[in-house]
């Protein structure tokens, strides 16, 4: 009997155990596709990034797209796929997705915000949202100061916007961090010509100032003037008023005499009707 038992807790053990090996042999499988897939699918992406780095290198951008595209849709996404994309966007005029696509890589961890940053910059420019451009390019200055680019196209976004100080400040800027820059020449003349232009600014709105305060003081001169006047014409209209008022008081009481004397008059002349008798005695 005992025997029994044992062959029978034997038997139990083992097939416990080829359970817990199949078991643990199917885990394995299932992971190993998996870590299959996974390497297989990186492979693909990496062979499509690349793929698609060429196309865009040969100035393919349309057909980079599509790799791009696909890419991104990757968990393994390289970093720089957005700049890539986002600059085949541009070069195919599709300017509000290169935007989006520039905003979206700067929320992504490892990519580089100076690049996508300044691309935004650009792109924005071109679109004519001048304001946002300029945001964007400071962004981008906030990430890498030392990239003198950026000024320079943050310095010509300003002159747009009329802010010409701040655009003399990027100029100077500029040519602080790239002096031997080609256009070195150019920009100092237009520093010369926006300081004479900001100094012109400066005095005109000087002169608009000081106009708009004698206008201001001409206005309540005038205001002054139309109270006055207002109140004349109120004393006149009152004045008129009251006049008319004891005209009129006058003349109900001239008439209320003249009936009153009218009145008086018939009354005498009704007695000279009145029949005079004379003395007659009486009768003896």
């Amino acid at each position: 009997m005992f025997q029994r038992i044992c062959q029978t807790n034997v038997c139990c053990k083992l097939n416990l155990s080829q359970g817990t090996i199949m078991i643990q042999k199917k885990r394995g499988f299932i992971l190993f596709i998996i870590l299959f897939h996974f390497l297989l699918m990186t492979g693909i992406f990496a062979d499509s990034f690349a793929d698609a780095e060429l196309l865009f290198s040969r100035n393919k951008p349309d057909e980079a797209i599509v790799l791009f595209e696909q890419v991104l849709q990757s968990a393994n996404t390289d970093p720089s796929v957005y700049n890539y994309l986002g600059l085949a966007y541009y070069q195919t005029g599709q300017m509000q997705k290169a935007l989006e696509t520039f905003l979206s890589g700067t929320q992504k961890d490892g990519t580089n915000k100076r690049v996508l940053y300044y691309n935004a910059g650009n792109t924005a420019f071109a679109m004519g949202l001048l304001t946002e451009a300029e945001n964007y390019f400071s962004l981008s200055s906030i990430a890498d100061p030392s990239n003198a680019q950026v000024f320079l196209n943050r310095a010509n976004t300003r002159v747009k916007l009329q802010k010409l100080s701040d655009a003399s400040d990027d100029y100077t800027n500029y040519l602080r961090l790239n002096p031997l820059s080609p256009q070195a020449d150019e920009i100092r003349r237009l520093l010369l010509l926006l300081s004479e232009e900001i100094q012109n600014k400066e005095i005109e709105e000087q002169r608009l100032a000081q106009e708009a305060l004698r206008l201001k003081e001409e206005e309540v001169r005038i205001s002054q003037e139309l109270a006055l006047q207002k109140e004349e014409q109120e004393r006149l209209a009152a004045e008129k008023a009251a006049a008319e008022a004891e005209r009129r008081r006058l003349l109900m009481e001239e008439i209320a005499a003249s009936l009153q004397n009218t009145e008086s008059t018939n009354l005498s002349a009704g007695s000279e009707g009145v029949m005079e008798y004379t003395y007659e005695s009486e009768l003896d």
